[in-house]
């Protein structure tokens, strides 16, 4: 009877283990949660070949275009390509950077500088090895974008207001592996500014 006893108890404190035993109903499922539901971040894909610069983006949020024209800018500022960056960025925000900000002679001054402002902390031959956008904010009335949009404003020298030309703005928080000198330098927290306007994608740093 004794003996009755202690594998009926035995069987009591395995069947309280259900993981380990047959007893148990096994672990609770896991509620499937939808691609479209997760947030930035979730469909992480390394991009080598498609842009003038390694990123690393979530596709879901992020479209090709607008990654271009991050991309372009500062590959422009890695290799100094006065002509890129033009292509790359607003045309009256350019002359703001170069005239107002930076008070230089031409736009290929002002990419040098931009150049060697990077240069001066690492090398000459810095290589931006990796654009990692590790997330992005898209309301261009608040934040980091809300300000940068304000300097946009008061530099637009068009009709009206640039906010009203904007289709679509992005924010972009960026993880930056810079290689120097055989040795990769990550720097996190960096943003870069992407806007659609009737004209096109342009990037402003």
């Amino acid at each position: 009877m004794k003996t009755k006893r202690i594998a009926a108890l035995a069987l009591a404190l395995l069947c309280a283990v259900p993981m380990m035993t047959a007893c148990g109903k096994g672990t609770a499922e896991r509620p499937t949660i939808a691609e479209t539901d997760m947030p930035y971040g979730s469909t992480m894909r390394e991009d080598k070949n498609s842009f003038a610069l390694p990123v690393t983006y979530d596709r879901r949020f992020l479209e090709q275009d607008e990654i271009a024209k991050a991309a372009d800018l500062f590959a422009a500022i890695q290799n100094s390509d006065a002509a890129l960056y033009a292509n790359t960025t607003f045309p009256f925000y350019l002359t703001y950077q170069q005239q107002q900000v930076y008070k230089l002679d031409s736009p290929e001054a002002l990419v040098k500088h931009l150049h060697s402002l990077i240069a001066g902390k690492y090398a000459d031959d810095f290589q931006y090895s990796m654009m990692n956008i590790t997330g992005i904010a898209t309301n261009p009335n608040a934040g980091t974008l809300g300000s940068v949009v304000e300097m946009l404003e008061v530099s637009y020298d068009g009709d009206g207001k640039f906010l009203d030309t904007v289709q679509k703005s992005c924010d972009m928080t960026v993880e930056w592996h810079i290689t120097y000198d055989g040795k990769t330098e990550v720097v996190p927290d960096q943003h870069v500014f992407v806007f659609q306007t009737a004209d096109g994608w342009f990037a402003v740093v």
